[in-house]
């Protein structure tokens, strides 16, 4: 038997009622995916943001020990010091190698020339 107290139009309105819900459900579950994107889009431009100030702060750290680590640059410049006084060296003792040479060669060029100028 019906219920006579149930109310006909009520009964009738609950399927538009699950239909409207159903469509608010529906707005609110594409909301919520928009709002996951747009976060997600957020967090990759906070990403990129971050990699670029991280690789500017270590290229500036570099910069900086680079110009200002006194002890690596008087090491360098030492050593440089060190390599251009052996290539001085080097350079000064072939020199006179060739001057050594040369004075000889010449005491027998004139060796020679004078004894063709005093006889034969």
């Amino acid at each position: 038997m019906a219920n006579p107290f149930a109310n006909p139009t009520a009964t009738a309105a609950r399927p538009m009622l699950l239909q409207i819900e159903d469509q608010y459900n529906k707005r609110i579950d594409d909301d919520v995916a928009k709002l996951v994107d747009c976060f997600a889009d957020i967090v990759k431009v906070g990403e990129v943001r971050s990699s670029e100030s991280l690789l500017s702060l270590i290229t500036e750290l570099k910069q900086h020990l680079l110009l200002n680590d006194t002890n690596t640059l008087s090491r360098l410049m030492e050593k440089r010091s060190e390599e251009l006084t052996r290539q001085k060296d080097e350079i000064k003792d072939t020199l006179i190698g060739m001057r050594n040479e040369l004075a000889s060669t010449i005491y027998d060029l004139e060796s020679v020339y004078y004894r063709s100028l005093t006889g034969p």
